[in-house]
């Protein structure tokens, strides 16, 4: 393990006896800890910064040599890409795309680990901003487990409907900004409060008899990394065979519950982001709709 101004960074390390000193690794080295002396690349950690562990030097090189370890990276991590052939299109990644919807109504059978497995794998390989992910996830599989955890955030969501009160009111215009307690006001509360009578009644309207549910939770108060994760986990969802969905409510009703944290495996110091239901549908859709931004700007 590498360390430098108290952070621990990652640590190349180059063959020579395999190394065509062809440069790439140096080129591509986003924090120029490997650079070209004497017409070879050599490491050498320079600035505030060290390896990131990102792998653009391995990825990069032909020649397999480098290899980089730290951060969690391994050497075993490095591995070869498909051929060019072998992957997917424009045509076909936009056909999987236009076939992604979010999924509401699933098969009354459960979902395989290893497909569960399979799917956080390709989700894994979501861009971060700062390598390697901090990303952590919680999956919540098996029917019963989904309809405990479903009763445990309604329980939680009931907490929020005080602010749906006169005197409520009044408590979140100190603390919220206009436009979150609008959001709250018009939207959220209402919403919580269609999906605590659907329980109730004995409909599940927050995971949808789903099969499963994965959380996904990130150390610090970001959202990007985590939904960026997220939707990569629905796209893989699709390219599954399955169906999906993003439910927003779940990380609000967790993030100011230590103990239901706590219960259902979400680190103390963790903000929880996003969860996604999944299984198998039993709908299928025959048509697309097609999308378009709010505007598209070139200037």
């Amino acid at each position: 393990m590498d360390k430098k101004n108290g952070m621990e960074w990652g640590s190349p390390a180059i063959d020579y006896g395999l190394c065509t000193k062809c440069g790439l690794c140096a080129k591509i080295c986003p924090s120029f800890t490997i650079s070209m002396e004497d017409g070879r690349p050599t490491v050498r950690h320079k600035g505030q910064f060290g390896c990131l562990a990102c792998g653009q030097c391995v990825s990069v090189c032909s020649a397999d040599a480098v290899r980089v370890t730290g951060r969690r990276m391994k050497k075993e991590d490095a591995f070869r890409l498909s051929p060019e052939g072998g992957r997917a299109t424009a045509d076909t990644l936009t056909a999987l795309l236009e076939a992604r919807r979010s999924m509401r109504h699933y098969e009354d059978r459960p979902l395989p680990r290893e497909v569960i497995d399979k799917l956080l794998a390709m989700a894994a390989t979501a861009p971060m901003g700062f390598p390697p992910s901090d990303v952590g996830v919680v999956v919540i599989n098996g029917k019963a487990r989904v309809q405990e955890f479903a009763s445990d955030i309604c329980a939680a969501m009931k907490k929020w409907m005080f602010l749906a009160s006169p005197a409520g009111t009044i408590m979140m215009k100190f603390i919220m900004d206009k436009t979150t307690a609008g959001m709250m006001k018009d939207f959220v509360l209402p919403l919580a409060g269609e999906i605590i009578k659907a329980r109730h009644e004995g409909r599940d309207w927050l995971f949808y008899n789903a099969p499963c549910v994965i959380i996904f939770h990130y150390p610090m108060k970001d959202t990007v990394d985590p939904a960026i994760a997220c939707s990569y986990a629905t796209i893989a969802a699709e390219a599954l065979g399955l169906g999906s969905c993003i439910i927003g409510t779940v990380a609000p009703a967790l993030a100011g519950d230590k103990k239901l944290k706590g219960k259902w495996g979400i680190p103390d110091a963790a903000y929880p982001s996003l969860a996604m239901i999944a299984g198998y549908p039993d709908v299928h859709y025959t048509r697309g709709v097609r999308r378009s931004f709010s505007s598209v700007q070139y200037r």
